[in-house]
C-alpha cells in the first residue's frame, strides 16, 4: 500500500494493490499477495437444496436484469453450467410469495421439491398454492 498527498495538500491518494474478480458469480478481492477475500463468503446458507436454488434464481435474475449478462447462454458459460439447468432454476422466480416464504422458513410440504418444479410451474399463484397445498385457507 502507498499513500501520497496532492500538491495542494487537499487530497490524499491511497494505492492498495488488489484486483476485483468474479468467481462463481460472486465478486472477490484478490490482494497484492494473492489472498482471496469475499465478503459474501461470511454468509452461510441453510443446507437445503430448495433454499440454495431460490437464492441462485434471484441472484441470476438480478445479473440478467442489471445487464451484467445479456443472455442466459452468456451467464451459463460464465457460471460453468448447462444453459438448460440455469433456465430451470430461473423459473423458480415465478413462485408465489407464500411458497417462497415456506421454503425459506424450512416449513414446506414434500410436494415442493426441485424434481417436481423441473416439470413446470403454473404462473398463477393461487394455482401454485393449490397444486402444492400451500397458503390455502
Amino acid at each position: 500500500m502507498s499513500a501520497r498527498l496532492s500538491e495542494d495538500g487537499t487530497i490524499l491518494h491511497i494505492h492498495i494493490p488488489m484486483q476485483l474478480k468474479r468467481r462463481g458469480g460472486r465478486k472477490v478481492i484478490i490482494t497484492g499477495d494473492g489472498e482471496v477475500f469475499s465478503p459474501a463468503s461470511t454468509v452461510t446458507l441453510p443446507d437445503d437444496p430448495m433454499v440454495k436454488a431460490l437464492v441462485k434464481a434471484r441472484c441470476w435474475q438480478g445479473m440478467l436484469e442489471s445487464g451484467e449478462y445479456a443472455t442466459i447462454r452468456e451467464l451459463a458459460e460464465e457460471e460453468g453450467i448447462e444453459r438448460s439447468y440455469l433456465a430451470r432454476i430461473l423459473r423458480l422466480n415465478v413462485l408465489a410469495p407464500s411458497i417462497v416464504e415456506r421454503v425459506l422458513a424450512g416449513n414446506y410440504p414434500p410436494a415442493i421439491n426441485l424434481e417436481k418444479l423441473r416439470t413446470g410451474i403454473p404462473l398463477d399463484w393461487e394455482e401454485q398454492e393449490r397444486l402444492f397445498g400451500v397458503g390455502v385457507a
